[in-house]
């Protein structure tokens, strides 16, 4: 049995190799490089296991904060200062764009006055 193979074993036995590829974690071949190089004793391959335990703890912390709380939570880490000067600064840039892009607004001269600018109208 060859190393690719002996590796295609292993990751049957480990089904969470399976969601790191589709999360975009690794690739196939990262992991069987990772086989090859450091074998099954490496740390992606136990470290997994843990990270999910975390993971479930974390969300069913997250669960509890419902409502008003988890709302007046994600408020609290915006500083208003911080908001206000990059709101002002949107101002001032789409005063600038505003007066950039702004027709000309030049009187409309009819074309008889330019051809004959000293000519009175009132013969």
């Amino acid at each position: 049995m060859n190393k690719l193979e002996e590796f295609r074993e292993f990751a049957k036995t480990k089904p969470f190799l399976k969601t790191l590829v589709e999360n975009g974690t690794y690739t196939w071949q990262d992991l069987f490089e990772r086989y090859d190089i450091y074998g099954s004793e490496d740390e992606v391959f136990k470290e997994e296991k843990e990270e999910e335990k975390e993971e479930s703890e974390e969300t069913t912390h997250e669960e509890k904060k419902e409502g008003l709380g988890s709302i007046l939570d994600a408020i609290s880490g915006f500083d208003a200062d911080k908001i206000s000067d990059g709101l002002n600064g949107m101002k001032k840039i789409l005063g600038i764009l505003s007066e950039v892009t702004k027709p000309d607004e030049a009187p409309k001269v009819s074309k008889r006055k330019m051809s004959r600018p000293y000519q009175r109208n009132d013969d």
